[in-house]
């Protein structure tokens, strides 16, 4: 066993690259760099192995994988988090909550958000950029326009009405 595994060793180090990244894109979504970025320094040790260019020895294999991962997060850690950042949508607006009309139970400016119990959940509410100087009451109707994460985005519900 041992013979077998030395003499196909650029070839083990490309299955353990592709099976780290099969379970990095299918079981994680991506969401991790060093499992990403260790898959791809696998295989590129494994074939530059095979091509002749680097040693076929486990120090080689561990230390090229190893480098490469480093290289590869350092390289790629601030594109992958900006694209992150970017994929986030400030308002969903594509909701069951949209439309949804709600009952303030305290006031609600741009400068303080409040909040409202709904479908057991504690959301907070946050006025549109378009109602920025609107100031509401407890007791005042508003009609939800987006949502995010615990937080609905809203106008006073006559805003769609009127040309605010």
């Amino acid at each position: 066993m041992q013979n077998w595994f030395t003499t196909h060793l650029a070839e083990m180090t490309m299955i353990i690259g592709l099976l780290l990244l099969v379970v990095e894109v299918w079981l994680l979504g991506l969401s991790t760099i060093v499992l990403l970025a260790t898959g791809v320094a696998a295989v590129l040790a494994g074939l530059l192995a095979m091509l002749g260019v680097l040693p076929e020895t486990v120090t080689v294999m561990f230390s090229a994988t190893g480098i490469g991962a480093g290289l590869l997060t350092a390289a790629l850690w601030q594109p992958l988090k900006r694209l992150q950042r970017g994929a986030r949508s400030p308002d969903n607006t594509h909701s069951d909550f949209i439309g949804l009309t709600l009952t303030l139970t305290e006031p609600l400016t741009s400068a303080h958000p409040a909040t409202i119990k709904y479908s057991g959940v504690t959301w907070q509410l946050v006025l549109s950029g378009s109602c920025h100087d609107a100031s509401l009451q407890a007791g005042d109707k508003v009609r939800v326009i987006g949502v995010d994460v615990g937080r609905f985005t809203v106008e006073p519900a006559g805003e769609a009405e009127s040309s605010h």
